[in-house]
Protein backbone atom coordinates (compact mmCIF):
# COMPACT_ATOMS: atom_id res chain seq x y z
CA UNK A 1 0.00 0.00 0.00
CA UNK A 2 1.76 3.09 -1.16
CA UNK A 3 0.61 5.31 1.48
CA UNK A 4 2.17 8.22 0.57
CA UNK A 5 0.47 8.66 -2.53
CA UNK A 6 -2.74 8.19 -0.88
CA UNK A 7 -2.13 11.21 1.07
CA UNK A 8 -0.54 13.29 -0.89
CA UNK A 9 -4.53 12.74 -3.27
CA UNK A 10 -6.07 13.66 -0.23
CA UNK A 11 -4.05 16.76 0.23
CA UNK A 12 -4.92 17.68 -3.60
CA UNK A 13 -8.65 17.34 -2.45
CA UNK A 14 -8.39 19.21 0.65
CA UNK A 15 -7.16 22.13 -1.34
CA UNK A 16 -10.50 21.60 -3.31
CA UNK A 17 -12.33 21.80 0.08
CA UNK A 18 -10.61 25.07 1.03
CA UNK A 19 -11.69 26.65 -2.31
CA UNK A 20 -15.43 25.75 -1.62
CA UNK A 21 -15.32 27.23 1.95
CA UNK A 22 -14.97 30.60 0.18
CA UNK A 23 -18.63 30.20 -0.91
CA UNK A 24 -20.05 30.32 2.78
CA UNK A 25 -16.95 32.77 3.90
CA UNK A 26 -18.60 35.44 1.49
CA UNK A 27 -22.27 34.60 2.85
CA UNK A 28 -20.65 35.16 6.47
CA UNK A 29 -19.74 38.75 5.40
CA UNK A 30 -22.71 39.13 3.86
CA UNK A 31 -25.31 38.26 6.82
CA UNK A 32 -22.74 39.56 9.58
CA UNK A 33 -24.15 36.79 12.38
CA UNK A 34 -23.16 38.11 15.52
CA UNK A 35 -21.23 35.32 17.64
CA UNK A 36 -22.43 33.68 20.52
CA UNK A 37 -20.80 33.74 23.62
CA UNK A 38 -17.51 32.66 23.73
CA UNK A 39 -17.55 31.12 20.16
CA UNK A 40 -16.59 32.26 17.23
CA UNK A 41 -19.10 34.15 14.43
CA UNK A 42 -18.83 32.66 11.51
CA UNK A 43 -16.61 34.46 9.32
CA UNK A 44 -14.19 33.61 11.77
CA UNK A 45 -14.79 30.29 12.13
CA UNK A 46 -14.96 29.38 8.46
CA UNK A 47 -11.68 31.54 7.95
CA UNK A 48 -9.87 29.31 10.22
CA UNK A 49 -11.33 26.33 8.51
CA UNK A 50 -10.42 27.42 5.26
CA UNK A 51 -6.83 28.13 6.41
CA UNK A 52 -6.27 24.74 8.25
CA UNK A 53 -7.91 22.98 5.24
CA UNK A 54 -5.88 24.96 2.88
CA UNK A 55 -2.27 24.40 4.47
CA UNK A 56 -2.96 21.01 5.67
CA UNK A 57 -3.92 20.28 2.23
CA UNK A 58 -0.91 21.93 0.54
CA UNK A 59 1.62 20.35 2.84
CA UNK A 60 0.29 16.45 1.98
CA UNK A 61 -0.12 17.62 -1.82
CA UNK A 62 3.37 19.43 -2.27
CA UNK A 63 5.85 17.23 0.11
CA UNK A 64 4.34 14.16 -0.88
CA UNK A 65 5.26 12.11 -3.72
CA UNK A 66 2.56 11.24 -6.08
CA UNK A 67 3.29 7.77 -7.48
CA UNK A 68 0.71 8.23 -9.55
CA UNK A 69 1.62 6.22 -12.14
CA UNK A 70 2.12 3.26 -9.36
CA UNK A 71 -0.97 3.06 -8.03
CA UNK A 72 -3.59 0.46 -8.07
CA UNK A 73 -7.16 -0.87 -7.01
CA UNK A 74 -6.26 -0.95 -3.49
CA UNK A 75 -5.17 2.46 -3.14
CA UNK A 76 -7.66 3.58 -5.16
CA UNK A 77 -10.17 2.57 -2.40
CA UNK A 78 -8.06 3.38 0.45
CA UNK A 79 -8.02 7.17 -1.07
CA UNK A 80 -11.50 7.26 -1.50
CA UNK A 81 -12.03 6.29 2.02
CA UNK A 82 -9.65 8.52 3.74
CA UNK A 83 -10.65 11.40 1.69
CA UNK A 84 -14.31 11.17 2.92
CA UNK A 85 -13.32 11.00 6.59
CA UNK A 86 -10.60 13.92 6.32
CA UNK A 87 -13.39 16.16 4.31
CA UNK A 88 -15.86 15.41 6.88
CA UNK A 89 -13.36 15.83 9.42
CA UNK A 90 -12.60 19.67 8.56
CA UNK A 91 -16.45 20.03 7.12
CA UNK A 92 -17.18 19.29 10.95
CA UNK A 93 -14.58 22.10 12.33
CA UNK A 94 -17.37 25.90 11.73
CA UNK A 95 -20.12 23.57 13.35
CA UNK A 96 -18.13 23.50 16.45
CA UNK A 97 -16.10 26.85 16.51
CA UNK A 98 -19.28 28.85 15.81
CA UNK A 99 -21.16 27.18 18.41
CA UNK A 100 -24.06 25.47 16.49
CA UNK A 101 -22.58 21.69 17.96
CA UNK A 102 -20.30 22.14 20.85
CA UNK A 103 -19.09 19.13 21.07
CA UNK A 104 -17.33 17.81 18.01
CA UNK A 105 -18.48 14.35 17.84
CA UNK A 106 -22.35 16.18 16.99
CA UNK A 107 -20.56 18.15 15.01
CA UNK A 108 -18.54 15.25 12.89
CA UNK A 109 -21.78 13.46 13.02
CA UNK A 110 -23.57 16.83 11.03
CA UNK A 111 -20.93 16.61 9.03
CA UNK A 112 -20.96 13.08 7.67
CA UNK A 113 -24.11 13.25 7.09
CA UNK A 114 -23.90 16.15 4.88
CA UNK A 115 -21.28 15.35 2.89
CA UNK A 116 -23.05 11.75 2.77
CA UNK A 117 -26.39 12.81 2.00
CA UNK A 118 -27.61 10.87 4.63
CA UNK A 119 -30.09 13.77 6.22
CA UNK A 120 -29.75 12.60 10.17
CA UNK A 121 -29.35 15.71 12.26
CA UNK A 122 -28.16 16.39 15.86
CA UNK A 123 -29.29 19.91 15.52
CA UNK A 124 -32.63 20.55 17.77
CA UNK A 125 -33.39 24.22 16.37
CA UNK A 126 -32.61 24.43 12.80
CA UNK A 127 -33.98 27.78 12.48
CA UNK A 128 -31.99 29.43 15.29
CA UNK A 129 -28.49 28.77 13.71
CA UNK A 130 -26.71 31.34 11.32
CA UNK A 131 -27.48 31.18 7.96
CA UNK A 132 -23.88 30.72 6.42
CA UNK A 133 -24.01 27.57 8.79
CA UNK A 134 -26.84 26.43 7.18
CA UNK A 135 -26.16 27.28 3.83
CA UNK A 136 -22.59 25.07 4.44
CA UNK A 137 -24.68 22.30 5.51
CA UNK A 138 -27.07 21.63 2.45
CA UNK A 139 -23.80 23.12 0.52
CA UNK A 140 -21.96 19.48 2.19
CA UNK A 141 -25.21 17.54 0.19
CA UNK A 142 -24.94 18.98 -3.21
CA UNK A 143 -21.23 18.34 -3.05
CA UNK A 144 -21.54 14.99 -1.43
CA UNK A 145 -24.53 13.88 -3.97
CA UNK A 146 -21.84 13.63 -6.63
CA UNK A 147 -18.84 12.76 -4.90
CA UNK A 148 -18.69 9.15 -5.59
CA UNK A 149 -19.50 9.53 -9.16
CA UNK A 150 -16.87 11.83 -9.57
CA UNK A 151 -14.22 10.27 -7.51
CA UNK A 152 -14.46 6.88 -9.61
CA UNK A 153 -15.54 8.74 -13.06
CA UNK A 154 -13.30 11.58 -13.67
CA UNK A 155 -10.44 11.72 -10.34
CA UNK A 156 -9.73 7.98 -10.53
CA UNK A 157 -9.03 8.20 -14.54
CA UNK A 158 -6.93 11.13 -14.29
CA UNK A 159 -4.89 9.15 -11.94
CA UNK A 160 -4.26 5.94 -14.20
CA UNK A 161 -6.90 3.54 -11.78
CA UNK A 162 -9.46 1.16 -14.01
CA UNK A 163 -12.34 3.17 -15.85
CA UNK A 164 -15.58 1.85 -13.41
CA UNK A 165 -13.31 0.06 -10.85
CA UNK A 166 -15.54 1.66 -7.61
CA UNK A 167 -18.74 2.00 -9.68
CA UNK A 168 -19.19 -1.66 -9.99
CA UNK A 169 -20.22 -1.83 -6.42
CA UNK A 170 -23.21 0.62 -7.16
CA UNK A 171 -24.24 -0.52 -10.59
CA UNK A 172 -23.62 -4.77 -10.48
CA UNK A 173 -21.56 -5.49 -13.98
CA UNK A 174 -22.57 -2.37 -15.50
CA UNK A 175 -25.83 -4.23 -16.10
CA UNK A 176 -28.42 -1.15 -17.07
CA UNK A 177 -25.90 1.78 -16.91
CA UNK A 178 -23.48 2.37 -19.84
CA UNK A 179 -21.08 4.96 -20.27
CA UNK A 180 -22.71 8.07 -22.11
CA UNK A 181 -19.11 9.39 -23.92
CA UNK A 182 -16.25 7.10 -25.13
CA UNK A 183 -14.23 8.50 -22.96
CA UNK A 184 -14.68 8.75 -19.28
CA UNK A 185 -14.13 12.58 -19.01
CA UNK A 186 -16.56 13.25 -20.74
CA UNK A 187 -19.02 11.14 -19.54
CA UNK A 188 -17.90 13.19 -16.06
CA UNK A 189 -18.64 16.11 -17.73
CA UNK A 190 -22.17 15.06 -18.99
CA UNK A 191 -23.43 14.09 -15.30
CA UNK A 192 -21.78 17.66 -13.98
CA UNK A 193 -23.88 19.22 -16.70
CA UNK A 194 -26.83 17.22 -15.92
CA UNK A 195 -26.47 17.73 -12.07
CA UNK A 196 -26.00 21.49 -12.93
CA UNK A 197 -29.29 21.82 -15.04
CA UNK A 198 -31.90 20.06 -12.58
CA UNK A 199 -30.30 22.31 -10.40
CA UNK A 200 -30.99 25.60 -11.63
CA UNK A 201 -34.29 24.16 -12.71
CA UNK A 202 -35.60 23.63 -9.28
CA UNK A 203 -34.55 26.65 -7.92
CA UNK A 204 -36.01 28.53 -10.55
CA UNK A 205 -39.33 26.91 -10.07
CA UNK A 206 -39.13 27.23 -6.36
CA UNK A 207 -38.49 30.61 -7.29
CA UNK A 208 -41.53 30.98 -9.23
CA UNK A 209 -43.57 29.71 -6.34
CA UNK A 210 -42.45 32.47 -3.69
CA UNK A 211 -39.82 31.03 -2.13
CA UNK A 212 -37.16 33.04 -0.53
CA UNK A 213 -33.18 32.87 -2.79
CA UNK A 214 -31.61 31.67 -0.02
CA UNK A 215 -34.51 28.71 0.94
CA UNK A 216 -34.75 27.92 -2.95
CA UNK A 217 -31.00 27.22 -2.76
CA UNK A 218 -31.00 25.29 0.32
CA UNK A 219 -33.62 23.21 -0.74
CA UNK A 220 -33.20 22.69 -4.55
CA UNK A 221 -28.75 21.38 -2.94
CA UNK A 222 -30.75 18.86 -1.14
CA UNK A 223 -33.49 17.81 -3.24
CA UNK A 224 -30.79 16.90 -6.34
CA UNK A 225 -28.80 15.13 -3.98
CA UNK A 226 -31.25 13.57 -2.34
CA UNK A 227 -29.89 14.34 1.17
CA UNK A 228 -32.76 16.11 3.11
CA UNK A 229 -31.62 18.82 4.85
CA UNK A 230 -33.76 21.66 5.37
CA UNK A 231 -32.87 25.11 6.87
CA UNK A 232 -35.87 24.79 8.99
CA UNK A 233 -37.44 22.68 11.99
CA UNK A 234 -40.64 21.96 10.07
CA UNK A 235 -38.67 20.62 6.77
CA UNK A 236 -40.80 21.22 3.57
CA UNK A 237 -43.75 21.69 5.73
CA UNK A 238 -42.60 25.14 6.88
CA UNK A 239 -43.33 26.49 3.52
CA UNK A 240 -47.38 25.11 3.70
CA UNK A 241 -47.83 24.84 -0.27
CA UNK A 242 -48.72 22.36 -2.33
CA UNK A 243 -47.19 23.71 -5.48
CA UNK A 244 -43.83 23.59 -3.44
CA UNK A 245 -44.04 19.79 -2.35
CA UNK A 246 -45.11 19.07 -5.67
CA UNK A 247 -41.76 20.55 -7.34
CA UNK A 248 -40.22 18.83 -4.46
CA UNK A 249 -41.84 15.47 -5.21
CA UNK A 250 -40.46 16.06 -9.17
CA UNK A 251 -36.82 16.42 -7.82
CA UNK A 252 -36.81 13.99 -5.16
CA UNK A 253 -38.06 11.11 -7.66
CA UNK A 254 -35.57 13.02 -10.51
CA UNK A 255 -33.27 12.03 -8.10
CA UNK A 256 -33.66 9.20 -7.31
CA UNK A 257 -33.22 8.03 -11.21
CA UNK A 258 -30.07 7.07 -12.95
CA UNK A 259 -28.36 9.67 -14.26
CA UNK A 260 -27.12 8.24 -17.68
CA UNK A 261 -31.32 8.06 -18.17
CA UNK A 262 -31.58 11.92 -17.56
CA UNK A 263 -28.54 12.52 -20.47
CA UNK A 264 -30.81 10.05 -22.80
CA UNK A 265 -33.97 12.23 -22.15
CA UNK A 266 -31.98 15.14 -22.79
CA UNK A 267 -31.03 13.21 -25.95
CA UNK A 268 -34.68 12.40 -26.31
CA UNK A 269 -33.71 8.63 -26.25
CA UNK A 270 -37.40 7.56 -24.74
CA UNK A 271 -37.25 4.33 -26.12
CA UNK A 272 -34.11 3.72 -24.05
CA UNK A 273 -35.73 5.21 -20.63
CA UNK A 274 -39.01 3.11 -20.48
CA UNK A 275 -37.03 0.14 -21.50
CA UNK A 276 -34.86 0.16 -18.77
CA UNK A 277 -36.17 -2.64 -16.66
CA UNK A 278 -34.47 -0.80 -12.86
CA UNK A 279 -36.28 2.26 -13.76
CA UNK A 280 -39.79 0.83 -14.60
CA UNK A 281 -39.45 -0.76 -11.25
CA UNK A 282 -38.68 2.09 -9.79
CA UNK A 283 -41.63 3.90 -11.11
CA UNK A 284 -43.47 1.02 -10.63
CA UNK A 285 -42.88 0.56 -6.76
CA UNK A 286 -43.45 4.62 -6.03
CA UNK A 287 -46.49 4.32 -8.05
CA UNK A 288 -47.93 1.02 -5.86
CA UNK A 289 -46.67 2.63 -2.83
CA UNK A 290 -48.09 5.90 -3.25
CA UNK A 291 -51.52 3.89 -3.57
CA UNK A 292 -51.32 1.83 -0.64
CA UNK A 293 -50.03 4.64 1.87
CA UNK A 294 -53.16 6.66 0.24
CA UNK A 295 -55.93 4.27 0.81
CA UNK A 296 -53.93 3.26 4.49
CA UNK A 297 -54.27 6.91 5.98
CA UNK A 298 -58.23 6.96 4.75
CA UNK A 299 -58.89 3.88 5.93
CA UNK A 300 -57.71 4.39 9.20
CA UNK A 301 -59.06 7.75 9.40
CA UNK A 302 -55.18 8.96 9.91
CA UNK A 303 -56.24 11.14 7.12
CA UNK A 304 -59.56 11.04 6.27
CA UNK A 305 -59.74 13.62 3.16
CA UNK A 306 -58.61 11.99 0.13
CA UNK A 307 -56.94 14.76 -1.39
CA UNK A 308 -54.67 15.57 1.85
CA UNK A 309 -54.19 11.85 2.09
CA UNK A 310 -52.62 11.15 -1.66
CA UNK A 311 -50.48 14.43 -1.20
CA UNK A 312 -49.08 13.42 2.29
CA UNK A 313 -48.33 9.82 0.69
CA UNK A 314 -46.62 11.00 -2.44
CA UNK A 315 -44.29 13.43 -0.81
CA UNK A 316 -43.14 10.55 2.16
CA UNK A 317 -42.99 7.66 -0.23
CA UNK A 318 -40.86 9.41 -2.66
CA UNK A 319 -39.22 11.28 -0.08
CA UNK A 320 -38.07 8.04 2.08
CA UNK A 321 -37.72 5.85 -1.66
CA UNK A 322 -35.38 7.89 -3.23
CA UNK A 323 -33.87 8.40 0.13
CA UNK A 324 -34.20 12.02 0.82
CA UNK A 325 -35.89 11.97 3.63
CA UNK A 326 -37.84 15.39 3.70
CA UNK A 327 -40.66 15.42 5.70
CA UNK A 328 -44.29 17.10 5.49
CA UNK A 329 -46.27 14.81 7.70
CA UNK A 330 -45.08 12.60 11.27
CA UNK A 331 -45.53 9.42 9.75
CA UNK A 332 -44.17 8.17 12.59
CA UNK A 333 -48.20 8.82 13.70
CA UNK A 334 -49.37 6.16 10.80
CA UNK A 335 -51.15 3.06 11.37
CA UNK A 336 -48.64 -0.02 12.40
CA UNK A 337 -48.80 -1.66 8.20
CA UNK A 338 -47.96 2.17 7.00
CA UNK A 339 -44.70 2.49 8.98
CA UNK A 340 -43.85 -1.39 8.08
CA UNK A 341 -43.90 -0.23 4.31
CA UNK A 342 -42.11 2.50 5.10
CA UNK A 343 -39.21 0.59 6.57
CA UNK A 344 -39.44 -1.48 3.64
CA UNK A 345 -38.81 1.07 1.00
CA UNK A 346 -36.13 2.16 3.28
CA UNK A 347 -34.16 -0.52 2.05
CA UNK A 348 -34.74 -0.35 -1.68
CA UNK A 349 -33.48 3.29 -2.72
CA UNK A 350 -33.56 4.62 -6.13
CA UNK A 351 -32.01 3.52 -9.16
CA UNK A 352 -28.47 2.33 -9.67
CA UNK A 353 -25.95 5.68 -11.16
CA UNK A 354 -28.12 8.10 -9.19
CA UNK A 355 -27.47 10.14 -6.07
CA UNK A 356 -30.02 8.22 -4.08
CA UNK A 357 -28.53 5.57 -1.25
CA UNK A 358 -30.11 2.13 0.06
CA UNK A 359 -29.19 -0.81 -2.24
CA UNK A 360 -30.51 0.00 -5.32
CA UNK A 361 -33.97 -1.44 -7.42
CA UNK A 362 -31.61 -3.53 -9.50
CA UNK A 363 -30.09 -5.43 -6.48
CA UNK A 364 -33.73 -6.19 -5.58
CA UNK A 365 -34.41 -7.08 -9.13
CA UNK A 366 -31.36 -9.35 -9.42
CA UNK A 367 -32.25 -10.81 -6.15
CA UNK A 368 -35.81 -11.66 -7.31
CA UNK A 369 -34.60 -13.29 -10.45
CA UNK A 370 -31.88 -15.57 -8.22
CA UNK A 371 -34.65 -16.83 -6.05
CA UNK A 372 -36.89 -17.46 -8.71
CA UNK A 373 -33.67 -18.93 -10.90
CA UNK A 374 -33.67 -21.25 -7.53
CA UNK A 375 -37.16 -22.72 -7.62
CA UNK A 376 -36.81 -23.65 -11.18
CA UNK A 377 -33.67 -25.45 -10.46
CA UNK A 378 -35.95 -27.91 -7.82
CA UNK A 379 -38.23 -28.29 -10.91
CA UNK A 380 -35.03 -28.79 -13.36
CA UNK A 381 -32.33 -29.99 -11.65
CA UNK A 382 -30.26 -30.44 -14.76
CA UNK A 383 -31.66 -27.64 -16.35
CA UNK A 384 -29.14 -24.55 -16.71
CA UNK A 385 -30.47 -21.17 -16.64
CA UNK A 386 -28.75 -17.38 -16.50
CA UNK A 387 -30.29 -14.70 -14.41
CA UNK A 388 -30.85 -11.85 -17.33
CA UNK A 389 -31.52 -7.81 -16.68
CA UNK A 390 -33.01 -6.17 -19.61
CA UNK A 391 -32.00 -9.24 -21.98
CA UNK A 392 -28.32 -9.32 -20.57
CA UNK A 393 -26.74 -12.59 -18.27
CA UNK A 394 -25.53 -11.16 -15.42
CA UNK A 395 -21.87 -12.74 -15.01
CA UNK A 396 -21.83 -15.01 -11.77
CA UNK A 397 -19.10 -12.99 -10.23
CA UNK A 398 -21.77 -9.72 -10.16
CA UNK A 399 -24.76 -11.94 -8.92
CA UNK A 400 -22.44 -12.88 -5.90
CA UNK A 401 -21.72 -9.26 -5.56
CA UNK A 402 -25.00 -8.70 -5.04
CA UNK A 403 -26.18 -11.42 -2.95
CA UNK A 404 -22.49 -10.27 -0.47
CA UNK A 405 -23.54 -6.67 -0.34
CA UNK A 406 -26.85 -7.40 0.58
CA UNK A 407 -26.19 -9.82 3.74
CA UNK A 408 -23.42 -7.30 4.52
CA UNK A 409 -25.97 -4.60 4.80
CA UNK A 410 -28.38 -6.36 6.46
CA UNK A 411 -26.28 -8.23 8.97
CA UNK A 412 -24.30 -4.63 9.94
CA UNK A 413 -28.00 -3.53 10.38
CA UNK A 414 -28.34 -6.38 12.81
CA UNK A 415 -25.00 -5.74 14.67
CA UNK A 416 -25.92 -1.59 15.15
CA UNK A 417 -29.10 -2.37 15.88
CA UNK A 418 -27.96 -4.78 18.81
CA UNK A 419 -24.84 -2.06 19.77
CA UNK A 420 -27.15 0.46 20.50
CA UNK A 421 -29.77 -1.29 22.14
CA UNK A 422 -27.18 -2.60 24.53
CA UNK A 423 -26.39 1.20 25.47
CA UNK A 424 -30.06 1.54 26.80
CA UNK A 425 -31.55 3.01 23.27
CA UNK A 426 -35.19 1.13 22.19
CA UNK A 427 -35.45 -1.46 19.91
CA UNK A 428 -37.40 0.76 17.54
CA UNK A 429 -34.70 3.92 17.45
CA UNK A 430 -31.94 1.01 17.50
CA UNK A 431 -33.21 -0.72 14.40
CA UNK A 432 -34.48 1.99 12.12
CA UNK A 433 -31.27 4.37 13.31
CA UNK A 434 -29.59 1.99 12.31
CA UNK A 435 -30.91 1.11 8.48
CA UNK A 436 -31.51 5.05 8.22
CA UNK A 437 -27.75 5.84 8.53
CA UNK A 438 -26.35 2.59 6.66
CA UNK A 439 -28.98 2.95 3.95
CA UNK A 440 -28.07 7.15 3.95
CA UNK A 441 -31.53 7.92 4.93
CA UNK A 442 -32.08 10.70 7.54
CA UNK A 443 -34.77 10.09 9.51
CA UNK A 444 -36.49 6.90 11.09
CA UNK A 445 -39.06 5.97 13.18
CA UNK A 446 -38.79 6.17 17.11
CA UNK A 447 -37.21 8.98 18.75
CA UNK A 448 -35.01 9.54 15.24
CA UNK A 449 -38.71 10.00 12.96
CA UNK A 450 -39.39 13.21 11.66
CA UNK A 451 -40.43 14.74 15.47
CA UNK A 452 -37.07 14.06 16.85
CA UNK A 453 -33.31 13.82 15.89
CA UNK A 454 -30.10 12.00 16.65
CA UNK A 455 -29.00 14.36 19.40
CA UNK A 456 -29.94 12.19 22.53
CA UNK A 457 -27.63 9.21 21.26
CA UNK A 458 -24.98 8.06 23.24
CA UNK A 459 -21.81 9.36 22.27
CA UNK A 460 -20.70 5.99 20.84
CA UNK A 461 -23.41 5.12 19.62
CA UNK A 462 -23.22 8.25 17.34
CA UNK A 463 -20.03 6.82 16.56
CA UNK A 464 -20.79 3.94 15.05
CA UNK A 465 -23.80 5.51 12.57
CA UNK A 466 -20.96 8.03 11.27
CA UNK A 467 -19.32 4.78 10.27
CA UNK A 468 -22.51 3.41 9.43
CA UNK A 469 -23.53 6.53 7.11
CA UNK A 470 -19.55 6.50 5.24
CA UNK A 471 -19.32 2.78 4.70
CA UNK A 472 -23.55 2.86 3.06
CA UNK A 473 -22.60 5.91 0.93
CA UNK A 474 -19.41 3.88 0.21
CA UNK A 475 -21.41 0.54 -0.50
CA UNK A 476 -19.26 -1.38 2.55
CA UNK A 477 -16.39 -3.33 0.34
CA UNK A 478 -14.65 -0.18 -0.01
CA UNK A 479 -14.37 0.95 3.73
CA UNK A 480 -14.22 -2.47 5.19
CA UNK A 481 -11.24 -3.75 2.31
CA UNK A 482 -8.38 -1.38 3.68
CA UNK A 483 -9.00 -3.01 7.20
CA UNK A 484 -8.47 -6.31 5.91
CA UNK A 485 -4.79 -7.68 5.89
CA UNK A 486 -4.81 -9.28 2.34
CA UNK A 487 -5.14 -5.33 1.26
CA UNK A 488 -1.25 -4.43 2.90
CA UNK A 489 0.22 -7.59 1.36
CA UNK A 490 2.40 -6.59 -1.37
Amino acid sequence: MNIKAIFNVVGLLLVLLSGLLLVPLALSLYYQTPALPNYMSGLQAFSYTLAASLITGLVLWRLLPSGIEKLRDREGFAIVAVSWVCISFFGAIPFVLTGVCPQFIDAFFESMSGFTTTGASVLRDIDAAPKEILFWRNLTQWIGGMGIIMLSLAIFPMLGIGSFHLFKAEIPGGTTVERMQPRLAETAKMLWKTYIVLTLLEIILLLAGGVGLFDAVCHTFSTVATGGFSPHNESIAYFNSRYVESVIILFMFLGGVNFVLHYQLVTRNFRAIFKNPEFRGYCSMVFICILIATWGLIETAAEPDGRKALQKAAFTIVSINSTTGFVTDDFNKWPDFLRVLIFGIMMVGGCSGSTSGSLKVIRFIILSKVILREFKKLIHPRAIFHVKVGGKTIAPDHLTNVVALTFLFLGLSALSCILLAFMGVDLTTSLSASVATLFNIGPGLGNVGPAGNYADLPALGKIILITWMLMGRLEVFGVILIFLPMTWKK
